[in-house]
């Protein structure tokens, strides 16, 4: 049987609902309080980054966002967690989580750890970090609800999300390595960290 139909239905109703709740939640305390929150983390991050590295910081943040959104999809569809006040009516936390929280301690992560063996260990504190001290915060201010989850679950998902972008960043920069050593006009220039051709 196609349930084609049936899901579109149901998909057009929850976008209704989602849109009516985050229009009643505009004007709370939680809704200004998660703004502030993320303006406050952009800000610390941006303080605490090294300048000199925020080209290949970035790049490791967006992996890590693009695995977090996905895992943080499949959590709110299969009903494992829910987030009760949204930036955006979207049932997974697309501003909050995936674009701040993970990203941003994981690229501070990524900073201090010159090597696998310390990235093994601040991965873990920034994992703990994120599913022991913030999300009981977020949940007991009233924004996020674990449903068929726990918080050592959390941990250990996105600590496993963390080594995964780590693995793919190293990978991306050795092809690029290799394609720049391999560049057949010497003439032309690569900058050391991007390979973007820079002018003569």
């Amino acid at each position: 049987m196609d349930h084609t139909f049936a899901i579109y239905q149901l998909q057009t109703e929850m976008w209704r609902l989602l849109y009516e709740d985050w229009k009643a939640g505009l004007m709370t305390a939680e809704y200004w309080g998660i703004v502030l929150f993320i303006l406050l983390y952009y800000a610390l991050w941006w303080k605490l980054t090294d300048k000199r590295r925020i080209t290949e910081l970035l790049l490791f943040g967006s992996l890590v966002a693009v695995m977090r959104e996905i895992v943080d999809l499949a959590g709110v569809t299969s009903g494992l967690w829910l987030y009760k006040v949204r930036i955006l009516p979207l049932a997974s936390s697309v501003f909050l989580h995936n674009l701040t929280i993970t990203p941003l301690t994981y690229m501070l992560a990524l900073q201090y750890s010159p090597n696998w063996r310390q990235f093994f260990w601040w991965g873990a504190v920034a994992a703990g970090f994120i599913h022991f001290v913030l999300f009981p915060i977020l949940s007991w201010a009233g924004i996020f609800q674990a449903m068929n989850w726990n918080y050592v679950y959390g941990f250990l998902v996105s600590y496993g999300v963390g080594i995964l972008s780590r693995a793919a960043f190293h990978l991306v920069k050795q092809v690029q390595n290799k394609a720049v050593k391999g560049y057949d006009h010497p003439d032309e220039k690569y900058s050391d960290t991007t390979g973007i051709q820079a002018p003569a």
